[in-house]
């Protein structure tokens, strides 16, 4: 999803003027990506791995996805003030979607978002229509219901189903429905929350030095509170040790994926907290950073080549030899370099990288 401020005066949207583009967008799909990389590629195997290290790996674990669902949201939100028609989202949404699909039975070692990313997407002609209010009462909702169902209900089932093992799954619509909006890695009805968010922080002035200073603050404000909602949750008894009995305390799991209201907040402003940095930054420092401006234009082309190189080389590897957690990260750093450097190289001599020039080709027709 490429986030592009075309303007010739200065953009009341984005206080963006003569014709820039946003490029701490792009760092900040690039830090989505790194953390990503250290989700998938890089998991504690070893009673000694250091314990801070594996606070590391968790981190990026509970804070990748979300952040690149909250870009998304942003992304579409500046190409609806630039008045993007709702083909344009329809039309990528759904070429994300079928590309999702395609890949989806091939590898079950991850969770993978491209679906519902799609989809999503696909939806932002009804979504760009709501007020600002309604946008932030929106992620509220979508963020309270799975803990409330999961209060409520003793099997919720939330994200309690395996990602489809073959094409055959694809062609049940209820299963699809189900694993997609509810019983799936990514479920929908709660994730809907970071585009939400997305779409109210692009009608922000994101280039203002005064909105990314507020972003970045109240995010690390927000993220901070994750040692509270674990304390809170550590008090109430009852769902802890049971997760698929109801409790409130469904309300305060901060931990990772745990789709419970304090994780979408708290990874929410970690989001906020990240993308205000990375405005902030990049023009400052924009020469040293073009490898991550380059890496987030093309984030969906290594988005699938991480996975091929995921079931190629990484993950038997990791899993035949039981490597040291610091092995691990120290590989998936110099991929990441390598993910930079092959942007680079890829963007000197080509506009958009491969599959975002699929995309825009299927929704444009240019």
């Amino acid at each position: 999803m490429e986030a592009r401020v075309i303007v010739t005066a200065a953009d009341p949207q984005t206080g963006v003027a003569g014709g820039r583009r946003l490029e701490g967008i792009d760092v900040a799909r690039a830090l989505a990506f790194a953390g990503m990389l250290l989700a998938h590629y890089a998991a504690s195997l070893r009673f000694d791995d250091p314990g801070w290290l594996q606070g590391v790996d968790n981190a990026a674990n509970g804070r990748a996805a979300p952040l690149f669902a909250m870009l998304l949201g942003v992304g579409a939100g500046i190409l609806a003030a630039r008045r993007s028609s709702d083909r344009v989202f329809v039309l990528r949404g759904l070429a994300l979607f079928v590309i999702g699909i395609a890949v989806w039975p091939l590898e079950d070692r991850i969770y993978l978002i491209l679906p519902h990313y799609g989809l999503l997407l696909a939806a932002v002609p009804l979504l760009r229509r709501l007020g600002s209010r309604a946008l932030l009462g929106g992620a509220a909702l979508a963020f309270v219901t799975p803990s409330l169902v999961l209060a409520l209900a003793d099997s919720h089932n939330l994200r309690g189903s395996l990602q489809p093992e073959d094409y055959g799954q694809l062609t049940d619509l209820g299963y699809m429905a189900g694993h997609i909006f509810w019983s799936g890695g990514y479920p929908l009805v709660g994730w809907l929350g970071f585009v939400l968010v997305g779409l109210w922080l692009a009608r922000q002035s994101l280039g203002e030095r005064a909105t990314q200073v507020r972003m970045l603050t109240f995010g690390a404000a927000v993220a901070a509170l994750q040692p509270v909602a674990a304390l809170g949750f550590e008090a109430l008894d009852g769902f802890h040790n049971n997760p698929d009995s109801g409790g409130w305390a469904a309300f305060l799991d901060g931990t990772a994926h745990s789709n419970a209201a304090a994780w979408y907040v708290i990874a929410t402003g970690t989001a906020v907290a990240v993308v205000g940095l990375c405005l902030l930054v990049t023009p400052l420092v924009r020469s040293a950073l073009s490898p991550l401006i380059a890496l987030g234009q093309l984030a969906l082309t290594a988005y699938l080549a991480h996975i091929a190189l995921g079931v190629w080389l990484v993950w038997d590897w990791r899993d035949e030899t039981y490597p040291p957690l610091a092995t691990q990260v120290w590989v998936t750093l110099l991929v990441f370099a390598g993910f930079a450097a092959v942007a680079v190289a890829w963007r000197r001599r080509w506009k958009r990288g491969p599959l975002e020039g699929l995309v825009r080709l299927v929704s444009s027709g240019s």
